[in-house]
């Protein structure tokens, strides 16, 4: 019967759903890529906040420029020889490497001060300046002379390719590196380019220019890159020969992945004015550390958002890097992050869908759960992500991942609720066949009850009758009776509905039907007894022709028609209800069907009609005749019986036979 439908075959509907699914996530990853990227990249950041290390980080102290140490040395930018002094008293107090994330690009009083504090320096303090590169074609310019370059000529393929530079000043420092981030769409810095390569020649970020300027000046080569080979490995792997305890993964452009696994209040910060006045809390606190110099005093610029804060010095960013350098966790995206991704999406939905095959609709809240179920598989795969961050160094990103779980999800909901309503429209189809439609539906939308559920309604009962149908049932197979039957109740009830009347009840034989009870009809009389008499003209017309031979009487229709008060609804216990008509009424109609074949007319009515229909019909097919009054089994007072005088022949054998059946009753009467 539902072969081929939704219903019967529900995995196309459920296939269809994650086609659409699918689709969904394709166009908004197309559509906005940047909302997708910020996504994953806030996400990363309340992983950061969360699981950040509170303790104190010794190795790598932030040397701060900042409103103190602006009120007590002097205004921004300070003189080339107050430089020096800062160079001079951090080597003094044991600084082992200093990394200055400040460019002195211009030639200024003081500059050979400066230059012989920072030769002085090595290599018992080696001091590393800061340089800036364009990378997105902000600027071609170039100001002062780059330093620091690695060996040999050539971009390293995994190098970010620059069009401009601020560097320092000439003969200020040979050693460079430079401080140029990858700003996201919302300012924040969380990568930074191992590599920049302008006109030929690379040129490392500071925290690695600062591990190469502790190397010995004899190595040949000091950095190698190498791609990766593994599934698990990253793109690009940068490692230190004379430190093999170093290695700086990258993404597939080059860049490293900020760690923020120190909570800013882990990072010792000391101002620049204490340290070159010698007041420091602790006086070895700067002894064998690396030391990382900045500013963010208010007004000079040097303040970028980040993952762990809103604005806050750049050179946060640097120890960061440099901290998860020697602690090797600098995090990375590996090679099979997609295919981990891919397999995460599919066991999702694969679970989804388990969650969707779990019997019928009907049975079950899958409607509900389904959605919900792909939110919180998107939800877990942002904390997947989080614990492989944290946990093994694998920044896997989860928005794309999580999106397509989402929708996925969201889809086989609404498909499982499309299947729902059907599922329920077609139980609510069936139960109109066997009810009513409005008691259907009242059924339907209402919490099963054992009370009795009926109200008094004015109605016109017809009861229609296969007369001889028991005789034909013997003689016949039942396949037979029941073409009989179908055919004629699909016509009847037809003509019923058609007149805004409803079937009440459909027992063996019998149709019962009501005008004005469970559908409101407001000329039910007028509607009923037009009811009746083409119930009488079409379903006399269907009844099949019986060989006389045979022995058996032929089939004909019986209809009694009555008007009046009659109680209308459900009865019975709660597993068990039945929907039907009672009262004088109704009882009426079936004593008069019963009656038809007694007095030979097909079509009986009772007083109450009749006297609604009234004179108007007078000169209708409608216009009734009086038979007489006739006692009805089961009923102390007579009745007026009438028919419709547009199925009467004068002095027909049904007349004779009327009058015959009214003599007898007066008789048996006296």
């Amino acid at each position: 019967m539902m072969r081929g439908s939704w219903l019967a075959r529900p995995w196309r509907l459920r296939a269809l759903a994650l086609v659409v699914a699918l689709a969904a996530w394709a166009v908004l990853a197309l559509l906005v890529p940047g909302a997708l990227h910020q996504a994953n990249e806030r996400a990363t950041d309340v992983v950061w906040r969360l699981g950040a290390d509170t303790q104190p980080e010794r190795r790598v102290v932030v040397v701060d420029i900042d409103d103190a140490s602006v009120q007590r040395i002097g205004p921004w930018p300070w003189p080339r020889e107050t430089q020096a002094r800062l160079v001079n008293a951090l080597r003094e107090q044991g600084a082992a490497l200093q990394l200055y994330d400040i460019v002195f690009p211009d030639q200024r009083a003081g500059g050979e001060k400066l230059a012989a504090a920072v030769q002085a320096s090595q290599p018992e303090s080696p001091v590393v300046l800061a340089q800036v590169f364009a990378l997105h074609r902000e600027y071609s310019q170039a100001a002062g002379q780059l330093a620091g370059a690695l060996p040999g000529t050539g971009c390293l393929p995994m190098a970010a390719r620059a069009t401009g530079y601020v560097a320092n000043a000439a003969g200020l420092t040979d050693r460079a590196g430079h401080v140029t981030p990858r700003l996201d769409a919302d300012g924040a810095v969380r990568r930074m380019p191992a590599v920049v390569c302008y006109q030929g020649r690379n040129y490392p970020a500071l925290a690695l220019s600062g591990l190469l300027s502790l190397e010995p000046a004899t190595v040949a080569t000091p950095l190698v890159v190498e791609p990766g080979k593994g599934l698990f490995d990253p793109a690009w792997t940068v490692t230190l020969p004379a430190m093999p305890q170093v290695r700086l993964p990258l993404d597939a452009a080059g860049d490293a992945r900020v760690p923020y696994h120190k909570a800013r209040s882990a990072l010792v910060s000391i101002s620049a004015s204490d340290v070159m006045e010698g007041r420091l809390a602790q006086p070895d606190l700067l002894r064998g550390a690396w030391v990382l110099v900045g500013a963010s005093a208010f007004g000079l610029g040097d303040t970028v958002p980040t993952a762990l804060g809103g604005a806050v010095s750049g050179v946060e960013v640097h120890a960061q890097l440099l901290a998860g350098m020697l602690d090797e966790r600098v995090p990375f995206t590996p090679r099979a992050a997609g295919g981990l991704q891919v397999a995460w999406v599919a066991l999702a939905i694969a679970l989804l869908l388990a969650l969707s095959w779990s019997g019928p609709v009907s049975a079950s809240r899958r409607v509900l759960w389904v959605p919900l179920a792909g939110l919180a598989l998107a939800g877990i795969t942002f904390a997947v992500h989080g614990a492989a961050l944290l946990g093994l160094g694998w920044w896997l990103g989860w928005a794309h991942a999580a999106l397509a779980i989402a929708l996925a999800g969201l889809c086989l909901g609404l498909a499982e609720h499309g299947r729902s309503l059907a599922e329920k429209g077609l139980l609510f189809r069936n139960l109109s066949s066997y009810l009513p439609a409005p008691v259907a539906q009242r059924v339907a939308l209402a919490e099963p009850s054992g009370e009795i559920e009926a109200e008094r309604r004015d109605v016109t009962v017809v009861v229609a009758d296969i007369r001889n149908f028991s005789a034909f049932c013997e003689a016949r197979s039942p396949e037979d009776a029941a073409r009989v039957l179908h055919r004629f109740f699909s016509s009847a009830i037809a003509i019923v509905e058609a007149r805004g009347g409803t079937v009440e009840e459909m027992v063996g034989d019998t149709l019962i039907a009501v005008f004005n009870g469970s559908r409101p009809c407001d000329k039910h009389p007028i509607e009923g007894l037009a009811a009746a008499r083409e119930i009488w003209l079409t379903c006399s017309e269907e009844l099949p022709n019986l060989d006389p031979k045979h022995g058996l009487e032929p089939l004909a229709l019986g209809v009694g028609v009555e008007s009046g008060m009659a109680l209308v609804g459900s009865y019975g216990p709660v597993g068990r209800r039945v929907h039907s008509v009672l009262g004088q009424t109704l009882t009426i109609a079936l004593r008069l069907q019963g009656m038809t074949a007694d007095l030979a007319y097909p079509v009986l009515v009772g007083s109450e009609t009749a006297q609604r229909v009234g004179v108007p019909f007078e000169q209708s097919e409608l216009a009734l005749k009086p038979l007489g009054q006739f006692l009805l089994a089961g009923l102390r007072h007579g009745t007026k019986v009438f028919t419709l005088r547009s199925l009467l022949q004068p002095g027909s054998d049904a007349e004779q036979q009327s009058l015959r059946y009214l003599g007898q009753q007066n008789t048996n009467a006296v």
